[in-house]
């Protein structure tokens, strides 16, 4: 897979989103019905060779806060419950981490790196960097839904949150960045 490489004005906007430069290879992974960058996806490895282990990351300030409030809600634990119970939805979580080791690894044969990050990440086949079938961050989840189309955890969050983009925002990340972070 490869993404959209972030330039000039989308560059400064998710350093504007995130509060941080930027590390390593990163590109647009998705967009907002506005048309800004709500999701990107980062390398596996830094400049500097350490592992990144989220490979989609949300960046959207709005959705980076109404996906907290969810977490803080309790939606993780009633979402873990539900693999358990679930067998189509943990099947489904289990194809997305599946997609999701896939990008990381086709990344890393890109940047002639392979090995070293199936050894980095061999014991991490979760998403954003967990264990296989762990729930640790739903903005990874969301991310890599957004990004994809393929995450049954993402899709449920999305359902809760994605609507706020159409109702609260007129198409600047300004009013939201750094707003309840």
């Amino acid at each position: 897979m490869r993404w959209e490489e972030l330039r000039g004005e989308d560059r400064l906007l998710v350093e504007g989103q995130l509060a941080r430069p930027l590390r390593g290879e990163v590109g647009a992974a998705s967009r907002c019905l506005h048309g800004r960058v709500q999701v990107i996806a980062t390398s596996p490895l830094l400049e500097d060779g350490s592992p990144f282990p989220t490979l989609f990351w949300l960046t959207c300030p709005l959705l980076q806060r109404a996906v907290s409030r969810l977490e803080g809600s309790g939606l993780r634990e009633q979402l873990r419950r539900r693999l358990e119970v679930d067998t189509e939805f943990a099947a489904g979580l289990r194809r997305a981490e599946e997609d999701y080791r896939r990008a990381r690894e086709e990344w890393a044969e890109r940047l002639g790196a392979a090995d070293e990050v199936r050894e980095l990440f061999g014991e991490r086949g979760g998403i954003g960097g967990t264990v296989a079938g762990g729930l640790k961050c739903l903005h990874a989840h969301l991310a890599h839904y957004l990004a994809t189309g393929a995450n049954p955890v993402g899709a449920e969050v999305a359902a809760r949150v994605c609507d706020l983009q159409r109702e609260d925002c007129r198409g600047s990340c300004d009013p939201f960045v750094g707003k309840g972070r």
